[in-house]
């Protein structure tokens, strides 16, 4: 049985215009397998409806291709969405999310959970959830917010582009936006894990109408 994330207060949960609960809800899992690619297929699971994803090791460098598992969409999301998803982590936290991203110009928006703090952190600094653009490759933070997550816990990420404005949600709150002029050329959903195990229990990409 497929799992579907619901909630009949979407609009209200994610600041939106009234109008969104009218536009059109694409389950993201209801197709399985046969919807995305993955070059390392081993890493994605499509398991009781839900995705299970991992990488191949746990502790390595950002840059080292066993610490990361992509999942690509195979279809282009056109227009104003918000994608919903409920995950928990069974290792890791880090799970970030390509809007608009064209694998040949390697530019393009990501949005991410961001890394865990390590255990030599200041006590005043916390958790974050960051938007970035990427250009030619290049990476640059543009907004970050505070974003706690417990391996074993669900929580409620949401990840939307409206106009030129970039969002990344948990729970209903906005913990970062970043408004790019022009925004990108569209381009296929893209999942990325960076030394992180998740399970997806629901994903589901809904039509903003309206402005």
């Amino acid at each position: 049985m497929i799992t579907v994330l619901k909630h009949s207060s979407i609009a209200l949960l994610f600041g939106l215009a009234p109008a969104l609960c009218a536009a059109q809800v694409t389950d993201l899992l209801e197709a399985g397998p046969s919807a995305w690619e993955a070059a390392d297929s081993d890493r994605w699971q499509f398991v009781d409806g839900e995705i299970h994803g991992s990488t191949a090791i746990f502790d390595g460098d950002k840059t080292d291709p066993e610490a990361s598992a992509f999942l690509v969409g195979k279809e282009l999301v056109e227009g104003d969405f918000i994608v919903s998803m409920e995950v928990s982590f069974d290792r890791g936290r880090y799970l970030g999310v390509y809007l608009d991203y064209g694998q040949d110009s390697r530019s393009g928006m990501w949005l991410a959970t961001g890394h865990a703090l390590p255990a030599d952190a200041p006590d005043n600094e916390v958790e974050r959830g960051y938007v970035k653009t990427v250009e030619d490759g290049f990476w640059i933070v543009r907004a970050t917010g505070e974003l706690v997550i417990e391996q074993g816990r669900r929580v409620k990420l949401g990840f939307s582009r409206r106009g030129d404005a970039y969002s990344l949600w948990n729970d209903g709150k906005l913990i970062a936006v970043y408004r790019k002029p022009g925004g990108y050329p569209s381009g296929p959903l893209q999942l990325r894990l960076t030394n992180s195990a998740v399970r997806i229990h629901a994903l589901t990409m809904r039509e903003i109408k309206g402005r």
